[in-house]
């Protein structure tokens, strides 16, 4: 037969050996087996994943608005300087134009029209708001003194509040958050809401109405550095009320505020204005947001406090600000971490997108380590139980049937077990194993081989003998 006649013929033959079967593949799978281990790995991944949905920090947030005052304050500033140490992480604070810290804290509280005019987080005046009224908001830290300036008609030196009923007060404009501050602080000395006139002026407004004698007291809170407060100082009409002999007081009554103290010469070192030290009362500047604020976001805008509020100024010592010192608000787990390790272990080696990268991924692989640990010690011995269950269940048959020989059995009987025992050894020999367990299949076939032989001998008539090993398998 020719080359050219052979090649069909072997072509057929490789791809008949090459041929996959599906079918007969599926069925060399012990199933039962890979449930045994398959379910509880299912079941361990899923108990993974609830975890890590559950407990793990949801992703940074593309936008963050900040509460920045009206244009040209304080808040306003701070908030640009925020803006521009944030950005340096690629974190986008919007800085929202406000009425100050009054409305900061509406918008906090989401007391708004609009949602889109809500704010995440924003600088907020001690005094301002509770808890009761906003449980959702947290602190992150104080951040600065706002002194509060008393100024009353008259040529005498004051060194407390003096006696303001049936007087006219300016207490600040609409939305003012100095308002309530000067309402609690009235009512501290026994004065209620009905005894004094409230103008509800602030600023240059409330200093015209001092000099100009329509209002007796005005309340202000305005920087160190202002004209207005120059003004004023200077005024022969206009005395600057010292507080030095019940500041201490004031500051146990009314948290929010703090005693400090405007040096001699400190708003005019020429003209050694004021002429003496002054003790004032300030109201404390927090750093307020929402409990739902993603903790790396909280940890960034604590590290900019630091760095903006951290320096010298008239009312405080270096690295004063931010403190930890609680108000209103509860300080939020992000910012007492903060104060008592510093910024996060990660972030001092790694940028901070890595750092948050990798401390989310923390939260998913702690708890997925702990349940593959267990599992990894447990799972290879549960398989191979599975597997030699398998083989062990047919030696309870063959032990019945062993067990049974031991009387005189009936034509019957040796039938049956013959029959049970060609099933068994079928059943066997369809058994499919991993190869590192082919060592006892074949024992197991070995042993069946050796029942059937002992039920042969014992029904064979008296004298006659039956070769066994190799012999029987010739004689066969």
């Amino acid at each position: 037969m020719s080359t050219d006649k052979k090649a069909p013929g072997r072509m057929r033959r490789l791809a008949r050996r090459l041929r996959f079967e599906p079918i007969g593949w599926v069925r060399t799978v012990p199933w039962k087996e890979v449930a045994y281990v398959g379910v509880p790995l299912l079941l361990a991944a899923l108990a993974v994943v609830w975890i890590a949905q559950t407990y793990m920090k949801p992703s940074l947030p593309t936008r963050v608005t900040f509460g920045g005052g009206p244009p040209g304050g304080a808040y306003a500033a701070f908030g640009r300087a925020y803006e521009t140490i944030l950005a340096r992480d690629r974190i986008r604070l919007e800085v929202k134009e406000t009425a100050g810290g009054r409305e900061n804290y509406k918008r906090l509280r989401g007391d708004v029209e609009k949602p889109q005019d809500r704010i995440d987080v924003g600088l907020v005046r001690g005094g301002i708001g509770t808890t009761e009224e906003a449980p959702h908001l947290v602190s992150l830290g104080v951040v600065g003194y706002e002194a509060l300036w008393v100024f009353c008609r008259g040529r005498q030196i004051l060194d407390d509040l003096p006696s303001l009923r049936g007087k006219s007060i300016a207490i600040g404009g609409k939305g003012a958050g100095m308002r309530r501050l000067v309402r609690t602080l009235l009512a501290a000395n026994g004065i209620d809401e009905g005894e004094f006139e409230a103008l509800e002026i602030g600023g240059v407004e409330a200093a015209e109405a001092l000099l100009t004698e329509k209002a007796d007291c005005a309340f202000l809170m305005e920087p160190p550095e202002s004209g207005l407060l120059k003004a004023l100082i200077y005024s022969p009409h206009a005395q600057l009320v010292d507080f030095r002999r019940r500041a201490d007081a004031y500051t146990k009554l009314i948290p929010a505020l703090h005693k400090i103290v405007l040096p001699e010469g400190a708003n005019d070192l020429p003209g050694n204005r004021p002429p003496r030290p002054v003790t004032l009362l300030a109201a404390q500047t927090q750093l307020v947001a929402r409990d739902d604020l993603h903790p790396a976001v909280q940890m960034l805008l604590m590290q900019a406090a630091t760095e903006v509020h951290s320096g010298i100024g008239l009312f405080h010592d270096e690295r004063e600000f931010p403190s930890p010192r609680v108000l209103e608000f509860p300080l939020s787990d992000d910012a007492k971490r903060y104060y008592t390790s510093g910024r996060p272990f990660l972030q001092r080696y790694l940028p901070f997108w890595a750092a948050n990268l990798v401390d989310r991924m923390l939260v998913f692989l702690i708890p997925a380590l702990a349940l593959l640990f267990p599992l990894v010690r447990i799972l290879p011995p549960l398989y191979a139980w599975t597997v030699r269950r398998r083989i062990y269940r047919w030696y309870g048959e063959l032990m019945f049937i062993e067990n049974e020989m031991r009387r005189t059995l009936t034509e019957g009987e040796t039938q049956n077990f013959g029959e049970r025992l060609d099933w068994i050894e079928q059943e066997v020999n369809d058994l499919h194993t991993p190869l590192s367990f082919a060592n006892q299949v074949y024992l197991l076939r070995q042993h069946i081989d050796f029942v059937q032989h002992k039920l042969g001998t014992e029904t064979e008539p008296p004298g006659t003998s039956r070769p066994i090993g190799p012999e029987a398998a010739a004689a066969d």
